[in-house]
């Protein structure tokens, strides 16, 4: 797309998409009360060939750049939409008010996957997202809720067996706060985050959906949405083929020392 979006939707918003509280700087703690009732929210592709290098320094230089590219872009939509006359605000990385996930998902870009991220049929959780939130009425896209997704991370735990904080839950959703979900121990991974220095990003690189948009893999996405076999197939596959953790180890024990009180130690 012109601006350099990846995918791009309309969702009509619900509570349940916004943060009740502000979590940073002047907002830490204020209620959040955003009256908008649309978003048009999209994703920008991160570099798979940056993205193997997680959970070492390449990675979050593709993170810092493409929130960098998804905010300006929430920037320069947000700025059309006032220019007609409509309130806006672009919720970028640093100033959410909304749940980008959700808001996303609910606009057809993709599913909520194991690692709780957004997974797109093109690049997987391989995304940063950004949004703006209008009063400008718009047409929703419809959501394409994609089971398939779902049932493959059943079967995968992949970002789970190699996750280095031991922070993605390796069993089945439960129902969480009314919605049924995987619950991310967030403290665990962030904690790691602050240990090794880095945002990690290792359950984006071993993702099998995040592998690179080619002919091949569009063909085994493809097998992937259509049959249960397949999807039960193409795990075992995948780790055959590209390793369990490949192609670099994301052990704990390999990034950062063993310590006392650590949460990988």
């Amino acid at each position: 797309m012109k601006l350099g979006a990846h995918s791009v939707g309309i969702a009509a918003l619900k509570d349940y998409h916004f943060y009740s509280h502000g979590g940073r700087a002047e907002r830490y703690g204020q209620t959040i009360d955003v009256r908008h009732r649309y978003a048009v929210v999209f994703t920008v592709e991160m570099d798979p060939e940056m993205i193997d290098g997680a959970p070492f320094a390449p990675v979050v230089m593709e993170s810092a750049r493409q929130y960098l590219g998804s905010g300006a872009i929430a920037v320069q939509v947000a700025g059309i939409i006032r220019r007609l006359g409509s309130e806006a605000r672009a919720h970028l990385d640093g100033n959410y008010l909304v749940v980008c996930p959700l808001v996303a998902r609910d606009a057809g870009l993709g599913e909520i996957g194991r690692m709780g991220l957004l997974i797109t049929p093109a690049a997987g959780p391989r995304v940063r997202i950004a949004a703006v939130t209008t009063d400008l009425p718009l047409v929703p896209d419809r959501p394409t809720r994609d089971g398939t997704v779902v049932d493959f991370c059943e079967a995968c735990r992949k970002c789970a067996r190699c996750c280095p904080a031991k922070a993605i839950p390796t069993g089945r959703r439960e129902t969480i706060d009314g919605a049924l979900r995987w619950k991310i121990d967030a403290e665990a991974c962030f904690t790691y985050w602050c240990a090794v220095g880095t945002d990690c990003g290792v359950c984006v690189r071993v993702c099998p959906y995040s592998h690179r948009d080619n002919a091949f893999h569009r063909a085994v996405r493809a097998g992937v949405r259509r049959s249960f076999l397949f999807r039960r197939l193409a795990v075992p596959l995948d780790d055959v083929f590209l390793g369990v953790c490949s192609p670099r180890r994301a052990a704990s024990s390999d990034i950062i020392p063993r310590r006392k009180g650590s949460i990988v130690g």
